[in-house]
């Protein structure tokens, strides 16, 4: 399953908090499994101008993304985590939903 995690700092970030937090962000790509056991990154974006990065992950469950978020919490990054379809998938789903909306009335 695909988990789009937005994460955005909660408060204004000092000096030493953003050095910590792009050191993390440099172990985190160059192993990602280290942060997420049997989970995938995908692909990372930094919102430019914005305390925003965007993260794709393919992971068996959202318990595997739980100890990166909660380090993250420690770094004080807040993590939306969002489980995502591909369009097939979610397409495929629509119809089903609408074709038993159908058959009830």
């Amino acid at each position: 399953m695909e988990f789009m995690l937005i994460h955005t700092t909660g408060n204004t970030m000092t000096q030493e908090m953003l050095a910590t937090s792009a050191e993390m962000g440099k172990k985190l790509m160059a192993k990602p499994e280290a942060f997420a056991p049997g989970a995938k990154l995908l692909s990372a974006y930094h919102a430019r101008g914005k305390s925003t990065i965007f993260c794709l992950w393919e992971a068996p469950n959202l318990d595997s993304l739980a100890p990166l978020s909660e380090q993250l919490l420690l770094f004080g990054w807040e993590t939306d985590i969002i489980p995502v379809d591909k369009m097939e998938a979610h397409l495929k789903k629509a119809d089903e939903a609408m074709e038993a909306m159908r058959k009830k009335k």
